[in-house]
């Protein structure tokens, strides 16, 4: 990572003595959060060790821009954040990308680590984009898949303990940080009223990686509709593998990268006066191989595979009052559904059936504009699961204070 920094560092010297223009502006939010005694990261996004009231650094953030001259840009984001601890991780380069922009063009073209054009929400992650704390179930909500386990039903309890090396969570359905890494190609249609991204990326949707030592490969693609000028709408897909080898795990099994993630998906934006409605709704299918405590499981024919689904979709409701200018109120339903499955081999592998638990989600934010650069919000969430014997306390009260630099 300091290789990288530093390499970082010199192309923006570099720049700067090049062409004089770069633009550097930063963000830091600090939080002060509450959880359940049930709370986890796989399930509302606060660690267990720190579920009790809890004041931190959220995140800290580095944005940079610079103008390459001949239609040429670099963006980057360099960030610290407490994704999976609860404490102030290393830094990493999340954000990193050269894009060719024509002015008389309506193509764009973009290569390195960009955000990911599925969907709505990661166009909106970043805290003072985003109406509430906590991330969408399908963006934050960690299922029994594993990149390098494949399909096992107790990840996040059945591998080690959080905070440790062997800790094995699984993925959620869309990586929360909202990039991957590739090639991407955007295309202004009909301006203000049609576009199209597709990008070709090394490892599908649900991956944290940036990259794996498989040969993955994932198309991304979202064509975007405003009919009206209230009324935005987009249609999203994805087809790609997200599996890793890792020694230990999976290590003496080849070709893992023919297992595949499928996604297809729908956002929207309904905006008039004082209120704003948005949401999205996804149906996932994977195609993955099953582990138990053994690890892989496999018979005769090679490892047992199976054919899993799951939907899920969050619809947010936003009212900034007129008579409290700079202030919103926001409320958020949501909900994950998992479906059955039939088991490739009855007698030999039992899993659990729905593979993982069916859940909703009731959340409500309050959020004000102090300054012009100063943002605060706090917002509540409760989850409820279908399974009535399911008795966990689960909920979050979360506040983010925002300073932009």
């Amino acid at each position: 990572m300091r290789k990288l920094l530093k390499v970082l560092l010199a192309a923006m010297l570099m720049t700067e003595l090049l062409y004089g223009q770069i633009d550097l502006s930063g963000s830091a939010d600090f939080e002060f959060s509450y959880g359940g005694r049930n709370s986890s990261y796989v399930t509302n996004e606060i660690v267990q060790e720190f579920r009790r009231p809890h004041l931190g650094i959220n995140q800290l953030n580095l944005f940079l821009f610079s103008e390459l001259g001949n239609d040429f840009f670099f963006s980057g984001r360099v960030q610290w954040d407490t994704w999976k601890t609860g404490q102030l991780n290393a830094a990493r380069i999340s954000l990193a990308f050269l894009s060719y922009e024509p002015l008389d063009s309506p193509l764009l073209f973009s290569i390195g680590r960009f955000t990911n054009p599925f969907g709505l929400y990661p166009r909106r992650q970043i805290a003072s984009q985003n109406l509430f704390v906590n991330a969408p179930l399908i963006y934050g909500y960690y299922v029994n898949i594993s990149d390098t386990r494949g399909f096992y039903g107790n990840l996040g309890q059945g591998y080690g303990a959080e905070n440790t090396d062997n800790y094995d969570p699984g993925m959620t359905t869309i990586y929360y940080g909202g990039y991957t890494t590739g090639g991407m190609l955007s295309w202004v249609i009909v301006p203000e009223t049609m576009d199209l991204s597709i990008a070709v990326s090394n490892v599908a949707p649900a991956s944290e990686r940036n990259y794996t030592n498989l040969q993955n490969l994932a198309v991304i693609s979202r064509l975007g509709l405003q009919p009206v000028i209230y009324w935005q709408q987009g249609f999203s897909f994805s087809y790609g593998s997200f599996m890793h080898r890792y020694q230990g795990t999976n290590y003496d099994f080849d070709k893992l990268e023919r297992f595949k993630q499928m996604i297809a998906g729908t956002d929207f934006i309904f905006a008039y006066g004082y209120f704003e409605l948005s949401g999205e709704f996804i149906y996932t299918k994977w195609n993955v191989p099953g582990s138990n405590n053994e690890g892989l499981q496999s018979d005769a024919e090679g490892l047992l595979e199976f054919d899993l689904t799951n939907y899920g979709g969050y619809i947010d409701l936003k009212y900034e009052p007129s008579f409290f200018t700079g202030s919103y109120i926001a409320l958020r339903g949501e909900k994950m559904v998992f479906d059955k499955f039939d088991q490739p081999n009855a007698d030999t592998y039992e899993p659990r059936n729905p593979w993982d638990d069916n859940l909703i989600r009731y959340s409500a934010a309050f959020g004000y504009k102090i300054s012009h650069n100063i943002l605060f919000k706090f917002a509540f969430s409760e989850q409820i699961y279908d399974d009535e014997t399911i008795k966990l306390e689960d909920y979050t009260f979360r506040s983010i204070l925002t300073v932009s630099l």
